[in-house]
């Protein structure tokens, strides 16, 4: 009897310190740039194209909030500034650019890491949905100008104690389709790459090393 309460009392004491342990939150602030690949809108007429136009490369300024669910797992929710603009041929001969056509990305997606976070070098892939809104004059009178895809990143992580130092590229992946009425133009597929260069910053508890490695990307 007395060796089943000493039996009945150490897992009691099992159950307690097995308790599960709370997701660790991070919050990362990154800059990079945003790079295009492919015209943003073309308008063509029959077999004859009128115009076509493409965001230029920008300055992306943005911020991550990561929950670590696991050693290998967490969720991220990412959004991104970028001040652009608009340039194009109109007619085949002529070009313009027209200022204040500015960018929204936005994200939710889940990472799985190759190498965990608690690594001094840590490698991480992700997936999920996105946003892309666009404002600013260029954009005026036009439908369309927001969009709903998905993504795909990678990221490279540098432990520096409480914090980390990482570098991701992230391509958006959409569709961008634009009329005003008069005008629509044909879908056009879009690739937009943003990389950027963050700094990981632990946030609530107590700053041990899992804390300071929590899901960044």
């Amino acid at each position: 009897m007395l060796r089943l309460r000493y039996l009945a009392a150490a897992a009691c004491l099992a159950l307690g310190t097995a308790a599960p342990v709370a997701a660790q939150v991070s919050f990362s602030p990154t800059i990079g740039a945003y790079l295009p690949t492919s015209n943003i809108a073309d308008i063509v007429v029959g077999t004859d194209s009128i115009a076509n136009f493409k965001q230029d490369v920008g300055l992306a300024l943005g911020a991550n909030l990561g929950v670590g669910l696991s050693s290998r797992v967490g969720l991220m929710f990412a959004g991104s500034y970028v001040p652009s603009q608009l340039s194009g041929t109109i007619g085949g001969d002529g070009s313009w650019s027209q200022s204040d056509a500015n960018l929204f990305f936005g994200n939710a997606n889940i990472t799985v890491y190759l190498i965990k976070p608690t690594s001094p070098v840590w490698i991480s892939l992700s997936g999920g949905g996105s946003m892309v809104s666009r404002s600013g004059q260029a954009y005026e009178g036009w439908t369309g100008t927001t969009d709903f895809g998905g993504l795909a990143g990678a990221t490279v992580g540098f432990n520096l104690g409480i914090v980390n130092l990482h570098v991701s590229a992230t391509d958006y992946i959409y569709g961008a389709q634009f009329s005003n009425g008069l005008v629509e133009t044909t879908e056009a597929m879009q690739n937009d790459i943003l990389l950027g260069l963050g700094l990981g910053i632990p946030l609530g508890g107590k700053k041990t090393q899992a804390a300071s490695q929590a899901f960044q990307q």
